[in-house]
């Protein structure tokens, strides 16, 4: 049975992923700063060992003792659009990667897998697959890619396990505020109308409890190291979904469709290739779209 450290914890793909493995009865570390709100978390936060990299006493010591054989790094600094051409910021990421790869040593880290982004691919369209060139336009981006040559290299050179997926478009419950579903939510409870772009954009937006259980399944199979798009199988428009959302949270919303220009280099169909994916851990079950869309806006708008 494995013992996994998750990073990143209480942030929105962290927490999910804790979630689903608790589930299955995983045991699971949870590194967290002392500043860190665990809100997230608070449904099964008994079920998780915590590790606090803040606390008076030595976390890699205390990790060592704790012993876990798997890795999954989703801690990331400077998630926000406001942040990712911060350069200093973003490069902070690269020395908790390093210090997470010196503790293998003294470990037995079977897999390490590491939440890459479909930013690293830079401005395209269409469906992607693993083997496009990458084209980052951003430090977020860039740091990235700097993330994944020292993963590849020294998980390589000690027989580790790797896998860096390339996460595109996931949506559900406890998103950060300022993302799309729970911003858009909230105006349509206290205000009366909002502007958008003219929403041509095709994106495939997976649902985070089906990502969550790809995770367990990466983990629970022996997979080839290398990296894998992580992607829904469909896309929708995004006029489409802001439009279903309004009729299913306020019909009486007005939206202002036109009244924002595009962004410069704006891609209108985002979609990640996952045959890759499915080759190595079989045909995948989504969630039905509409289904899952309801329980997120569910939730939302009970809380």
């Amino acid at each position: 049975m494995h013992k996994v450290l998750i990073t990143g914890i209480t942030g929105f793909l962290g927490s999910h992923i804790a979630e689903a493995l608790c589930l299955q009865g995983i045991s699971v570390i949870g590194l967290k700063r002392a500043t860190s709100d665990t809100w997230r978390c608070k449904d099964f936060e008994n079920k998780i060992e915590w590790l606090d990299i803040d606390g008076v006493n030595d976390w890699k010591k205390e990790l060592v003792q704790k012993a876990p054989t798997c890795i999954i790094h989703t801690a990331w600094i400077g998630v926000e659009a406001k942040d990712r051409d911060n350069w200093t910021e973003q490069a902070k990421n690269i020395q908790l990667l390093i210090d997470l790869l010196d503790l293998s040593n003294s470990l037995s880290i079977e897999k390490f897998v590491f939440l890459g982004s479909q930013a690293e691919y830079g401005a395209f369209e269409g469906k992607i697959n693993e083997l496009s060139e990458v084209h980052p336009t951003n430090a977020y981006a860039s740091i990235k890619l700097a993330c994944f040559e020292i993963l590849r290299t020294y998980a390589t050179q000690h027989h580790i396990e790797w896998l860096w997926l390339r996460i595109f478009s996931v949506f559900g419950e406890r998103e950060n505020e300022s993302w799309l579903i729970p911003s858009m939510i909230k105006s349509m409870q206290q205000k009366t109308e909002m502007d958008f772009t003219e929403g041509k954009q095709k994106y495939a937006y997976l649902y985070t409890k089906d990502f969550a259980q790809i995770l367990v399944t990466l983990l629970q199979k022996k997979m080839n190291p290398g990296i894998y798009n992580i992607s829904s199988n469909e896309v929708k428009d995004l006029k489409w979904l802001i439009e279903t959302i309004r009729n299913k949270v306020n019909p009486n919303f007005k939206l202002n469709f036109g009244a924002i220009p595009y962004r410069n280099n704006q891609s209108m169909h985002m979609e990640g290739d996952i045959s890759k994916l499915i080759n190595e851990i079989g045909p995948i079950k989504f969630t039905d779209f509409n289904v899952a869309l309801s329980n997120t806006l569910k939730y939302y708008t009970s809380n």
